[in-house]
């Protein structure tokens, strides 16, 4: 392919901040379904990897919390925790119901992304590039 060609049909996608978070959350609820599939199928010792990316993954949802602003961050770090502390058993059950809670969130989040979008782009909030 000509690669001016190729350059007019490459889309330029902005991320936004919803972006982000939603894709934190997929690779979140991701990492949490694999324990659980490992744990059920008695595949415990294939486990520490996917651990530490579900515990990353959880800590950068909790990192990017700002405790401030009012009760539902608190909230969501309670969650989180809570998904922690599942996380360090080897019980089937309690990767799914750490899953479950961070899907019951992502679906919160994936509700209100259209607006949140339109709020960057019209700069009620700034957009990612102009933080930092």
């Amino acid at each position: 392919m000509n690669p001016h060609l190729k350059y007019k049909t490459t889309q330029s996608h902005a991320w936004t901040r919803i972006d982000m978070l939603l894709l934190i959350y997929d690779q979140t609820v991701a990492n949490l379904t694999e324990g659980t599939r490992l744990l059920e199928k008695n595949l415990a010792s294939e486990l520490p990897p996917v651990s530490l990316k579900a515990m990353r993954s959880l800590l950068m949802i909790a990192d990017g919390l700002n405790l401030n602003h009012g009760e539902l961050p608190a909230q969501v770090m309670r969650l989180v925790v809570y998904s922690l502390d599942q996380i360090k058993t080897k019980s089937p059950a309690a990767w799914r119901s750490a899953a479950d809670v961070m899907s019951k969130l992502r679906e919160g989040f994936q509700e209100i992304q259209d607006q949140a979008r339109k709020d960057e782009y019209e700069g009620r909030f700034p957009a990612l590039d102009a933080v930092g």
